[in-house]
């Protein structure tokens, strides 16, 4: 069973609809409180819920994380999620001097990529689309420098140092170096 159908089958097995659903939610949280369209977005499957919006249904709903979960996909699903260096979950070519390890797993909000520059490496230009909303990048430098191009200024990044952008701007990354070059970027959120 998937984690949305389980919502559903518990909210109606209390008795609830989702307007009575919303206004406890809202009597409990307020402001922060999940709404009808989000709730009906969940149960439908069209949104996974984040943790936040987990916790506010499991209290809306008297019901534990684990009893949640039970009986569903979601069921060994923990909050803490480890990928360890052997667990590689993907990885994105851009060419044979560029590369990126992707980090983080596909139910993540976020992306997080290890970027690889080998010497006079750079990725395509990349552009994150305005319509779908405000998409930010933050880039940590492991090794080596990589320039960062954001619209038509250059920017370079060395280890230990970091660079923050909107990344609905056109970008790329490139190391015009003769070293080989890495970084962290994440992406929030997440869309590729």
């Amino acid at each position: 069973m998937k984690l949305h159908d389980k919502i559903r089958q518990i909210r109606k097995a209390k008795g609830l609809s989702l307007t009575n659903l919303e206004e406890r939610l809202v009597s409990i949280f307020g402001d922060k409180a999940l709404r009808y369209n989000s709730l009906y977005r969940i149960e439908k499957g069209l949104r996974d819920a984040r943790v936040s919006s987990l916790s506010q249904l499991c209290i809306g709903l008297g019901v534990s994380l684990k009893e949640l979960k039970e009986g569903t996909e979601e069921e060994n699903f923990t909050l803490v999620d480890v990928i360890k260096k052997r667990d590689k979950v993907a990885q994105y070519i851009y060419s044979e001097k560029a590369y990126a390890h992707i980090l983080t797993k596909e139910k993540q909000p976020f992306l997080a990529v290890r970027l690889i520059l080998e010497p006079q490496g750079k990725t395509k230009l990349e552009q994150d689309p305005i319509t779908l909303g405000k998409f930010e990048k933050w880039v940590y430098g492991l090794k080596g420098k990589i320039t960062c191009v954001v619209g038509q200024v250059k920017y370079e990044i060395k280890k230990d140092e970091t660079l923050c952008f909107e990344s609905n701007l056109p970008h790329s990354f490139e190391n015009n170096t003769s070293q080989k070059a890495a970084c962290i970027i994440v992406q929030n959120p997440k869309h590729i």
